[in-house]
């Protein structure tokens, strides 16, 4: 069974209904094929500034979309009050003002709707430049924002929405121990050639930090 990607991990054991509304912000890289491989009966709706990577899998997994724009225009079209699972992930660093989207996110949750939000936490500023894939936080140039997990749960305080949790997102034990030798042999490889691979290893290094929240019921 292919390994489930940690936008999943927290949630899919509290998503049981068939019938399941996904709201995916940034929704390329084949995320809508990934996102109905774990939730196959799901009705899945993407939105982006573009359709960046996306197969013709992924157009036929999408049951909408929705085109945002970069100044944070959009949103507006998506219904409020629909969706069950309202995915923001890696998306708050490449905007210069995600207080406001984040906010505008939380109304489209029905009643016990759950959001996930991850982004690379402060520590990524500290962590060494990849080769191969984004370890440092400037390695990417489109990161203009450093979200703080505080502030991002405190937008969700102050708009219905309870913190379930919050903090660095990790990998199960074995996960974390095979990642843990990946470590060592990319450090050697980085003594003997001079450049260090980060793939694989945002977990095992805290690149990563989330909130997961759910609309209160009143």
């Amino acid at each position: 069974m292919p390994h489930c990607p940690m936008k999943f991990q927290y949630v899919r054991h509290r998503l049981s209904s068939p019938s399941l509304w996904i709201l995916d912000i940034g929704c390329g890289n084949n995320s809508p094929s990934v996102t109905k491989r774990w939730f196959p009966g799901c009705h899945y709706a993407g939105a982006d500034i573009q359709r960046y990577n996306l197969s013709g899998e992924d157009d036929a997994a999408m049951d909408a979309f929705y085109l945002l724009g970069v100044d944070g225009s959009g949103y507006e079209a998506i219904p409020d009050g629909s969706f069950d699972f309202v995915i923001l992930n890696h998306v708050l660093e490449h905007t210069a003002e995600p207080g406001p989207i984040v906010a505008t996110l939380c109304t489209k949750l029905k009643p016990g709707g759950y959001i996930w939000i991850a982004f690379p936490s402060l520590r990524s500023l500290g962590l060494p430049s990849s080769v191969d894939e984004t370890l440092q936080f400037c390695d990417d140039p489109t990161h203009v924002f450093v979200p703080d997990v505080r502030e991002v749960a405190n937008v969700l305080l102050a708009n219905g929405v309870k913190v379930l949790h919050a903090g660095r997102s990790r990998e199960g034990f074995f996960t974390t121990l095979g990642d843990g030798f990946k470590l060592l042999k990319r450090l050697l490889k980085k003594i003997m050639t001079g450049k260090f691979s980060g793939r694989g290893l945002w977990y095992l290094l805290g690149f990563e930090d989330h909130v997961l929240g759910q609309r209160r019921v009143s």
